[in-house]
């Protein structure tokens, strides 16, 4: 099934949809095939293609909390492994032309807890990680390239906790 995004979309996808059939029924009518038909029906059949592959919706899911009695016998810093390793799957699972998507990662280190004084309560940890990406929204802030991977990423989070589940918050980069 195809959700389309906006209107317009779906207008261009029935003009697309039109022009491969009206030249697909020229050629059966005269058997014989113009150059620019064929052009503009291989771009259509192309555009159907990709278009149909990137409107299926992305499954959602919510990879920034988890469940106390999933993870009881856990220590807090592989709790935070666990969502982090969630959250990274997701973005690696993501369609290819899609924003943030991941082709690989590796989570480095988590270091803490980082005890915040004005935020008393509340345990903060900096995680370090290396992903391989193609997406500019990856390669922005710290970090060192080094062809697609971006090295020694780093952020703050912060895990809270509510009475059945817990949450992780990213707070900023760090180191």
């Amino acid at each position: 099934m195809i959700t389309f995004i906006d209107n317009a979309l779906l207008i261009l996808y029935f003009l697309s949809f039109f022009i491969v059939a009206v030249t697909g029924y020229k050629y059966i009518r005269t058997r014989k095939l113009e150059m620019k038909y064929l052009v503009s029906m291989l771009i259509g059949i192309i555009y159907l293609s990709f278009y149909s592959y990137e409107s299926i919706p992305d499954e959602n899911i919510q990879y920034n909390h988890i469940a106390i009695s999933d993870v009881d016998e856990l220590s807090e810093k592989d709790i935070i492994n666990q969502m982090l390793t969630k959250e990274f799957d997701y973005y690696k699972s993501k369609r290819l032309f899609n924003k943030n998507k991941l082709l690989d990662y590796k989570i480095n280190r988590i270091n803490g807890p980082i005890k915040n004084p004005s935020d008393i309560g509340h345990n903060y940890y900096s995680v370090s990680y290396s992903v391989k990406t193609i997406n500019p929204e990856w390669i922005a802030g710290n970090g060192e390239t080094k062809g697609i991977w971006v090295n020694n990423k780093s952020n703050i989070y912060v895990l809270l906790k509510n009475d059945s589940q817990y949450f992780l918050k990213n707070v900023g980069t760090g180191l």
